[in-house]
């Protein structure tokens, strides 16, 4: 038998958790070649070898512990940007074709390409499954955030690229809006750039409003489903908690601010459980923890048993095998344990916290004026932009080209 990895035994804790992959499987051979390469010797390097062969196998992702994939423009910038033998002359075909070579829609077109080759790497899953799992996440544009029309019509073209491409709607207003009119026409979304229980609850109105009106027009929601990403590292690392800690006088260890996040996903999770929502608690920006906190991952640890998706990204995932010895045993029901009421009362006294712990902490309009939101979002947009310029740069070898007819001529020229 096979010594399981840590994300096989939370996987053992809980038979209807599920665990994804944070990027696209297309970069997924590369990440195995560098960790087997940093193996501390021939025996770590085969146990390695084994683990992430379990993990996913892009040749047959039906045989992986990988239920789903995760991207975002951020991701898809990076894998995009890290491959110019791949990808430039990608960029200036998309450019050649079209009548009218625009910039930012050679981006789009770039884009769309990344996530439908994601998404073929996985369909074999998604059918072995019928559709429930090998789902690909896909993300909008993050420029529209504020605009629900544009946020649709995007979503609708990511949806047609692949029947597992599950569209990725960023957590604003506008966004739950965006969510309620896809659910509507039977497509699968993933609410990314949540943070707190208020979002969650803005985003069940709008899967529940949007099932509804599915039915009454007879839409299929058979191979349907929606996640909710909670950003959960992202909150006490990229928010305002430490700050307002700081201005108050209180004190707060790593311990405590894990607690943080974590009380916020327990008491998403309990609610879907006893009002049985239609959609899984997806955890992203998950972390290991210094060794003071006694844990490998409290993000792990403290919800063991639970019906949720944690998907991992690359580095999480050499960290957890690094460390896998400082693991201990894997609590089926931490889940359902409390937060220590000293640390929850402690927590409360800070308002960023207070907004995100109560289902009434703040209204729509104010989600994307929340620390975490705007600090992440900045990094979404900065990387998109990154792509951007990539896509701009290769463009203008097409148009430095000899013969090349200007985008805009006019007749006068």
């Amino acid at each position: 038998m096979p010594a399981p990895s840590v994300l096989e035994k939370l996987q053992a804790a809980a038979p209807d958790a599920e665990i994804w992959w944070d990027s696209s499987p297309l970069v997924f051979p590369a990440f195995k070649e560098r960790v087997l390469a940093e193996a501390p010797d021939g025996a770590g390097r085969a146990r390695w070898g084994a683990q992430l062969g379990r993990f996913l196998d892009t040749a047959q992702p039906a045989g992986s512990l990988v239920r789903g994939v995760t991207t975002n423009p951020s991701l898809v910038a990076k894998s995009i940007i890290d491959a110019p033998q791949t990808w430039a002359p990608e960029v200036r075909e998309a450019h050649l074709r079209q009548a009218r070579p625009d910039v930012h829609q050679t981006y789009w077109i770039i884009y769309q390409e990344a996530l439908r080759r994601a998404a073929q790497v996985m369909l074999p899953l998604w059918r072995a499954s019928n559709g429930r799992y090998g789902w690909v996440s896909g993300q909008l544009d993050p420029r529209c955030i504020f605009d629900a029309d544009a946020m649709l019509e995007q979503g609708l073209q990511l949806a047609r690229i692949a029947p597992n491409l599950m569209v990725k709607v960023p957590g604003t207003r506008q966004g739950y809006e965006t969510i309620r009119r896809l659910v509507a026409r039977g497509i699968s979304v993933n609410n990314t750039l949540s943070y707190c229980v208020p979002q969650f609850a803005a985003c069940i109105r709008a899967v529940e409003a949007g099932r509804a009106e599915a039915r009454r027009q007879g839409v299929d929601l058979t191979r349907w489903r929606a996640v909710i990403t909670h950003m959960i590292g992202r909150f006490g690392s990229q928010g305002d908690l430490l700050d307002e800690a700081a201005a108050r006088g209180v004190s707060l260890d790593a311990r405590e601010v894990r607690f943080a996040e974590i009380a916020i996903l327990k008491r998403i999770q309990r609610t879907i459980v006893e009002k049985g929502h239609p959609v899984m608690m997806l955890l992203s920006s998950l972390e290991t923890d210094a060794p003071e906190t006694g844990a490998l991952s409290m993000h792990l640890e403290e919800t063991a048993g639970a019906a949720i998706a944690y998907t991992c990204k690359p580095g999480f995932i050499a960290d957890l095998m690094r460390r896998e010895g400082e693991l201990g045993e894997l609590d089926p029901h931490a889940i359902d344990r409390e937060v220590p009421a000293a640390i929850l009362r402690k927590l409360e006294r800070l308002p960023s916290f207070a907004k995100a712990y109560d289902p009434d902490g703040m209204p729509p309009e104010d989600f994307a004026n929340y620390g975490a939101f705007i600090t992440t979002y900045a990094e979404v947009a900065r990387n998109a932009r990154r792509l951007v310029d990539f896509v701009a740069r290769h463009a203008a070898d097409v148009e430095a080209q000899p013969g090349h007819e200007p985008a805009f001529a006019t007749a006068a020229e």
